[in-house]
C-alpha cells in the first residue's frame, strides 16, 4: 500500500502513557515484555487474523482496528470507516500508487486527535484517507493500517511471536521541569534518548534466546534489509502488510529463479497485479540470517513503489509469512530486526 506524494503539511504528534498496567491484564509477558514495561514502555495486544496482525484502537473515542503494515509509508484510514470514526477528509489531487503501479484513485488526509491502543495514547496522528479494500472481509474488515511513519516516530517494538506492540515513553520535557540522565558525547553532555539504553538490553535478551539481529534502514520511506537470493545480493522491502513474499520478475530472471505459473493475481491498494508465479529456491539470506528453501511469489513490481533507486537493487517484498515463521521482532529505536529459526 503506497502513496505517491506527501501532502506537504507538517503535523505535531505526541504520545502519552495512560495509568494502566499491561502486566496485570490478560496478557502474559515474557522476559522482553516485562523488561520493556518496567522501563516505561506502554503496550497493546495484537490480534492475528489470517496472515495479518490487527491492532485494536479507539480513534477519537470510536473503536476500530488497524493492520500493522511496515510496508505502508504512512498510516491509512479507509474512506468507508471515516463516518464511524468521526473523521473529516480533506481532499487532494494526489493519486495512489501500489507496488503494482499507479492507480486512478485519489487519496485525502485527516487527523486523528487521540488514538488509544492498549495503555498508550497517540495524539494528533495524521492519516491518509484511501478507498476501501475490494474484499475487506478477507483482511478481517480493518479500518485502515498503522504505517511505518508512526512505528518509527513513536519508537515501537513490534513483537510478532508474542502478538504485542510496545511504544517508547515520551521524550523528556525540560521546559516542564523534567530531568533526564545525561551521557558524555564528543559534542558535550547530552540527555539519553528514550529507549536507547533499553534497546541495548533488549539486544542482549534476544540474542541470548537465539535471535539474530539484522540492521534495517529506512530509505525512500520504506523499510529495507540487505539480502542475498540464490547468491545475488539485493535489498528486500520488509512488509508486514504483504500476505506473501514477492520478487520482481526481472530480478527473478537475473537470479535464475524459475517459477510455476498460476492463474492467481495479487491485490494492492487501487490496483492489482497480473498473473503471478510461485517459486522455491535453495537460499534466502537476510543479513546474516538464512532462511532455507526460500519460497516466494513472482510478479511485476513498480520499482518506485518498493523503494528502488540507483544506489541499490530492491528485489521485492519480504512478506509476513516468512516474518511470522521466523519470529520477527522489530526495534524501531535502533532500527534492528530480530529473526529466530522456527522450532524443529
Amino acid at each position: 500500500m503506497r502513496l505517491t506524494a506527501a501532502t506537504g503539511t507538517v503535523f505535531a504528534v505526541g504520545i502519552l502513557l495512560l495509568n494502566l498496567d499491561l502486566g496485570h491484564s490478560a496478557v502474559a509477558l515474557d522476559a522482553l515484555g516485562l523488561y520493556l514495561t518496567k522501563n516505561g514502555y506502554g503496550g497493546a495486544q495484537l490480534i492475528p487474523l489470517g496472515n495479518f496482525y490487527h491492532l485494536p484502537i479507539n480513534s477519537n473515542g470510536k473503536p476500530a482496528n488497524l493492520i500493522i503494515d511496515t510496508g505502508s509509508p504512512a498510516t491509512l484510514i479507509f474512506r468507508s470507516s471515516l463516518k464511524a470514526l468521526g473523521l473529516t477528509e480533506l481532499k487532494t489531487n494526489a493519486q495512489l500508487s501500489s507496488v503494482f503501479g499507479q492507480s486512478r484513485e485519489f487519496y485525502g488526509t485527516a487527523m486523528i486527535k487521540a488514538l488509544a491502543a492498549g495503555n498508550c495514547m497517540l495524539t494528533n496522528v495524521p492519516v491518509a484517507v484511501i478507498p476501501a479494500l475490494t474484499d475487506s472481509s478477507r483482511y478481517g474488515n480493518p479500518s485502515g493500517v498503522l504505517g511505518l511513519r508512526e512505528l518509527n516516530k513513536f519508537g515501537a517494538v513490534l513483537d510478532l511471536p508474542h502478538q504485542l506492540i510496545y511504544f517508547r515513553p515520551p521524550r523528556t520535557n525540560f521546559e516542564a521541569g523534567q530531568t533526564a540522565r545525561l551521557i558524555w558525547t564528543k559534542n558535550g553532555w547530552r540527555p539519553v534518548a528514550p529507549g536507547a539504553e533499553v534497546s541495548q538490553a533488549m539486544r542482549s535478551i534476544l540474542t541470548e534466546q537465539g535471535w539474530t539481529p539484522i540492521a534495517f534502514s529506512i530509505s525512500r520511506r520504506h523499510l529495507r534489509v540487505p539480502a542475498e537470493i540464490n547468491g545475488v545480493s539485493c535489498y528486500l522491502m520488509v512488509d508486514t502488510g504483504a500476505y506473501l513474499t514477492m520478487l520482481d520478475a526481472d530480478f527473478a530472471k537475473r537470479a535464475k529463479i524459475g517459477g510455476v505459473r498460476t492463474r492467481i493475481s495479487a491485490q494492492g491498494i487501487g490496483k492489482s497485479s497480473g498473473e503471478i508465479s510461485l517459486a522455491v529456491f535453495p537460499s534466502l539470506r537476510v543479513g546474516s540470517y538464512e532462511i532455507k528453501r526460500g519460497s516466494a511469489t513472482v510478479g511485476v513490481l513498480d520499482p518506485e513503489a518498493i523503494g528502488g533507486g540507483t544506489d541499490s537493487e530492491v528485489a521485492g517484498l519480504l512478506g509476513v509469512e516468512h516474518l511470522a515463521m521466523n519470529s520477527a521482532i522489530f526495534d524501531f529505536v535502533t532500527r534492528t530486526m530480530y529473526l529466530r529459526p522456527p522450532p524443529r
